[in-house]
């Protein structure tokens, strides 16, 4: 290869978006971008404060990705285009990233060096989930309007002969007052039918500016409204945030639903921890994905399209006693709940309204007590 200005070769691999690492025959660093450091969590400074250092050393948090090097130095290749799952800690789930790695071979096929090439593919992910999302909630909505339609019809005779039986009977009897029962849990019946279509029937949001800031004090002053806090409510607001483009009602909804659960959640906690909520946001710029394609059997887009998606992130975190491991995967679906006559819609509304406006809810993974869950939506970036 022939290159007549090093300067500009320099400059190419610093404005890549995707992650380049390459290392030399004895493991020195000799090319390491700015988002390599990104993606991996490499030691903050400048990138060229780690250029001749021991590629063991600055990958020291990414032991897959040193295995890997460590391979192609000697020789053995590996398939490209694969993946790989980066933990952010031993046994908790990171990103995901889509990588090339090879080694440098000069002309006599002598292994130089090696290098490997990757792409955050937790963005593209988002794309995919949601998708998997619709497609869940348009089969849910099918059933629900079939069995809604089939239980409504007798649950109403039934209302209705009971009202009448309950004419019938003195009051004050005991008979009386089992009818009187036998109706409210009929009541029941039919606002868990009520729920069910509220769920899953489709409402297009109405998107307007939004000042997320002011968004969310009002939904933290409705969710202790609704349920009593005597803890600390943190707000941690970064300046200069966009605004949103959202439904203020129905963003006003989710949010709210949320911060009820994280409040009941830390509700009657007697560990002598003080309950504390807090609540952050900032903003992000994050590469928008575009075109499907192959990769080792999976589909996914391609690359970025030009240009980056402006996005709001919001954290609501309590020091409640978190959700244990074996729930993490149902704590979005409908109906579940393990609160004592929770209903179990807030959380699953929430995803449906985040997923509406084009955006996504999770679930931190965290130790300990507590539980976080981020938000991300498309923003209205306004420039200074």
């Amino acid at each position: 290869m022939a290159v007549r200005d090093p300067q500009l070769v320099e400059w190419l691999v610093g404005c890549l978006s995707s992650g380049l690492v390459a290392i030399d025959a004895e493991g020195a660093v000799v090319a390491l971008n700015p988002a390599a450091q990104r993606i991996l969590g490499t030691p903050p400074g400048e990138a060229a404060r780690w250029l001749g250092h021991d590629f063991r050393e600055v990958l020291a948090a990414r032991p897959q990705i040193i295995a890997l090097l460590e391979d192609a130095l000697d020789g053995r290749e590996r398939p490209s285009r694969a993946e790989l799952v980066l933990e952010e800690r031993p046994g908790s789930p990171g990103s995901t990233i889509g990588f090339t790695v090879l080694a440098i071979r000069d002309a006599g096929h002598a292994v130089r060096g090696a290098a490997i090439q990757f792409r955050d593919l937790s963005a593209y992910e988002r794309v995919e989930e949601r998708e998997r999302l619709r497609d869940r909630l348009a089969a849910l909505g099918e059933m629900a309007a079939g069995l809604a339609h089939e239980l409504r019809n007798p649950l109403a005779g039934m209302e209705v002969m009971a009202g009448l039986l309950r004419r019938r009977l003195p009051e004050g009897s005991q008979e009386h007052a089992l009818v009187l029962d036998l109706m409210a849990q009929m009541r029941a019946i039919a606002r868990t039918l009520d729920d069910a279509l509220e769920f899953v029937r489709p409402v297009a949001p109405a998107p307007q500016p939004l000042d997320p800031v002011a968004l969310l004090d009002l939904c933290i002053e409705r969710a202790c409204a609704r349920v009593p806090f005597s803890g600390k409510i943190e707000r941690r607001y970064a300046n200069g945030l966009p605004r949103l483009a959202a439904d203020p009602e129905q963003l006003l909804a989710a949010f709210t639903d949320m911060l009820v659960n994280a409040l009941e959640a830390m509700h009657g906690c007697d560990d002598g921890r003080e309950p504390r909520l807090e609540v952050a946001v900032h903003g992000e710029r994050r590469p928008t994905p575009q075109g499907p394609v192959r990769l080792d059997g999976r589909s996914l887009p391609a690359r970025p399209a030009p240009g980056s998606r402006h996005e709001v992130v919001v954290s609501i975190a309590d020091n409640g006693p978190g959700v244990p491991e074996e729930l993490r995967d149902r704590i979005f679906h409908p109906f579940f709940t393990t609160k004592d006559g929770g209903s179990g819609v807030g959380l699953a509304k929430a995803q449906k309204v985040v997923t509406g406006h084009g955006g996504a809810i999770e679930l931190v993974s965290r130790r300990g007590p507590g539980a976080t869950f981020r938000v991300r939506l498309p923003a209205r970036w306004e420039e200074p």
